[in-house]
Order: structure tokens, then C-alpha cells, then sequence
């Protein structure tokens, strides 16, 4: 899931990738080639530096880019011991040599486009702040109670934010909520104190509990069994899938709540 912030970010991080590949470009295949400061305010390694951080990001959650992440640390560690920022007397370049800015153009588009292949990838859906509601419409909304509405909202905000780990854990919350007020409505009994495992497992073999809930069910105690794990880290893809099958599970007993 992928939001307009962060569609924004990879927008800035394109355009300051082609920046670069198009000054590395007029040293190694534009005649007569042009004069490439390296190093200096706006000038290659500030990029690179300054987009670092994005791309180690993205490579957290898409991990076809993790290589570009390892590519261009080597870069801006290469570039910064190679080239001076001022000119001095038999000192360092300052301005990017042919031989580096050949092997640089290439790499630079082969960054380009990973990451953009990556975004494009099947699965990664571009969705804004607003329409939220869309998929979680507000007379579903309104069937939570007060906690888990904000529990909801805090899960949804973190997977908006890039951070799948807690909204996950936040929305399978949501989700223990969700089942049970709904044991309750089924059964007539206190789940109060009742595990989860044990309000799963009557609702399953309950009569009243049609299939595809019994779906949603198996799917979110997976999930919970796994978040039960300490070094669980849940990627934006599974956490999204969380966020739908949340979704399908009040939908399914919206009725009885």
C-alpha cells in the first residue's frame, strides 16, 4: 500500500536519480563532454547522501532494491574519498573523471529502474490519505467500539506511514475486538476470560458461523500466532492483507454487533 507521501518521495528520488544520470551522461557520452563538480552543495554525493536514507527504507519493504541500497553506498563511500570539494595543487579531482562517470550512468539507470519496478510490482497499490473511507466506510466504522475505532485508525495511520510491523500488530488487535463482542452475541457467554485460541476454536465448531468468517478467523490467528514471535516483523504487503482481512471480518458480523 503505497500513499501519496510516499509516492511524493519516490517522485524526488527519481527526479534527483535522473540528475544524476543525466550529469554522468554528458561526461562519458555527450561530445564535447562537460565539467561535473562532485562534490559541493547540489552536486553528486549530496544527492546520492541525501537519498540514501530513502532507498534503505525501501529496501526494507521491497526487497528486489535491496541491491541498490548496497550499490550506492559504495558509490557515495567511493565518491567522497575519491574526489576533493576545492581545488588544490597536485590535490584530488573535483570534477568526475570519464572512467567513473561510465560505470556510474550505468548504474544509476539500473537503480532507476529497480526502484520503479519495484513500485510497479503486482500488489502495490497507490491509495490517498482521504479515501480511507472507501475501504472503510463509515457505518462499518461505526459498529466498533470506541477503543478499537481508535485502534483502527492508529493501525491504518501506520501503514499509511510505512510502518507495517506496528499497524499490524495494532489491527490484529482490532481484529481480538472484533471476535470477541462477536462470541459474545453467538455464544451468550463472558469472553472475558477466554483465550483467543479457545473463542477461535468454539466459533468454528459453532453452527451459527458461516464459512468464509471461519476463513477470516484461521487467517488472523495465524497472523497472531506469528506476532507472538519477538523478532516478527511484518512486511507493508502483509500488513496491508491484515488491514483487508480486518476489513472482511466486520464486515462478515457487522450484523450481530
Amino acid at each position: 500500500m503505497v500513499t501519496r507521501r510516499a509516492a511524493s518521495r519516490l517522485m524526488q528520488l527519481v527526479a534527483d536519480l535522473t540528475y544524476v544520470y543525466e550529469r554522468c551522461r554528458s561526461v562519458a557520452l555527450i561530445v564535447p563532454s562537460q565539467a561535473v563538480r562532485v562534490k559541493g552543495e547540489n552536486f553528486i554525493v549530496q544527492i546520492l547522501a541525501r537519498q540514501f536514507p530513502i532507498v534503505q527504507i525501501l529496501s526494507r519493504y521491497y526487497p528486489t532494491t535491496s541491491s541498490v541500497t548496497d550499490s550506492m553506498r559504495n558509490w557515495i563511500a567511493y565518491l567522497d574519498k575519491r574526489y576533493a570539494e576545492q581545488v588544490s595543487f597536485l590535490g584530488p579531482p573535483v570534477d568526475l573523471e570519464y572512467r567513473d562517470a561510465e560505470r556510474l550512468v550505468k548504474d544509476v539507470r539500473w537503480w532507476m529502474d529497480t526502484i520503479v519496478g519495484a513500485y510497479a510490482d503486482q500488489g502495490t497499490v497507490l491509495i490517498k490519505e482521504e479515501t480511507i473511507e472507501t475501504i472503510l466506510p463509515r457505518e462499518s466504522m461505526a459498529k466498533l467500539d470506541n477503543i478499537a475505532r481508535e485502534d483502527l485508525d492508529d493501525g491504518v495511520n501506520c501503514i499509511l506511514h510505512l510502518l507495517p510491523t506496528p499497524g499490524a500488530m495494532i489491527l490484529l488487535r482490532v481484529a481480538e475486538n472484533i471476535v470477541r463482542r462477536y462470541y459474545v452475541k453467538v455464544t451468550g457467554k463472558s469472553a472475558e476470560k477466554v483465550s483467543w485460541g479457545d473463542i477461535l476454536k468454539e466459533l468454528e465448531q459453532s453452527q451459527q458461523v458461516e464459512k468464509p468468517l471461519i476463513g477470516y478467523l484461521q487467517y488472523l490467528k495465524q497472523k497472531r500466532n506469528e506476532a507472538e514471535h519477538p523478532d516478527k516483523r511484518f512486511s507493508q504487503e502483509e500488513a496491508e492483507r491484515v488491514l483487508i482481512q480486518v476489513k472482511g471480518l466486520l464486515e462478515e458480523v457487522s450484523e450481530s454487533l
